[in-house]
């Protein structure tokens, strides 16, 4: 896989020169790539024991960075100030497991998709004992849980789904759609990464909605709680960009497709799961 890996990034390299991406001389100057992100989102951005920011995100901006020539720092930073800080620099991209929105897409210009998800539930233990585990939990189950506080990361897709449910939403006329939790007693509980809320499963909370592989990442090895996928529509990845950005977004597309293509990002995402894809 290593050898399978060189060979795709001496691929791209050349491709690059061929078609003028940039320059091929590297010892005349780097320019920096500032890589926003939140580490408390594995197996796509997470703390190792040394203390090192690592992950999927990463693995894909460092050979963004090696074969567009770009010399590439990690900034760990919450996640709803991700965006802000791209805004603010033309070499700065927002990589962090961030799903694309309409919402997200005024503001800074998304990558193509680069991976899909879905959100999932940590439960308690012996929550749902009926359910199997490849069983889906609706948002509207969760009324069965005994406590009455949800967790989610703020500003993810987690955090607006809980949002929907507990408050309601507007229909295209203005009026008001009743959530699916609306009335039932819940609140939402935000919290820096799903790592953190998931200590609290339990005792504060009843449960913490986020994406399926942070969810088994978390799961994973700990008896006191559980994960299920919600039944919701699936999300889609993408890296964001600085809105001057066209031509860097245009660079790193090139490179993304090829990354794709080639397994590589399945191999990053196997690498930082323990064998878990999807």
């Amino acid at each position: 896989m290593k050898k399978f890996l060189t060979l795709i990034i001496a691929a791209l390299m050349s491709l690059t020169c061929v078609f003028g991406l940039v320059a091929c001389d590297k010892d005349n100057g780097k320019e920096t790539l500032q890589i926003y992100t939140n580490a408390g989102f594995a197996p796509y951005e997470y703390v190792n024991e040394y203390g090192e920011v690592v992950g999927v995100d990463i693995d894909i901006m460092q050979e963004v960075g090696e074969v567009l020539g770009y010399n590439v720092v990690i900034n760990d930073i919450e996640f709803d100030q991700i965006l802000e800080e791209v805004g603010k620099n033309p070499l700065a991209i927002g990589a962090a497991g961030m799903t694309k929105t309409a919402e997200r897409d005024e503001i800074a210009l998304p990558s193509i998709e680069y991976a899909v998800s879905v959100q999932y539930v940590i439960v308690p233990a012996d929550a749902f004992t009926d359910k199997a585990p490849t069983d889906k939990i609706t948002i509207e189950e969760l009324k069965s849980m005994s406590k009455k506080a949800i967790g989610v990361q703020e500003g993810t897709t987690g955090d607006f789904l809980v949002s929907d449910a507990i408050s309601g939403t507007e229909d295209d006329d203005g009026n008001h759609v009743k959530g699916e939790l609306e009335d039932a007693g819940f609140e939402k509980m935000s919290y820096t990464n799903a790592i953190v809320a998931s200590a609290d499963i339990g005792t504060t909370l009843g449960a913490v909605v986020i994406d399926k592989l942070p969810a088994e990442s978390i799961c994973k090895g700990n008896n006191a709680i559980k994960c299920f996928q919600l039944d919701a529509e699936p999300e889609n990845y993408v890296l964001y960009f600085n809105k001057e950005a066209t031509a860097l977004k245009d660079k790193v597309n090139k490179v993304l497709e090829k990354m794709i293509s080639g397994g590589v990002i399945d191999f990053y995402t196997v690498k930082h799961s323990g064998g878990i894809v999807g």
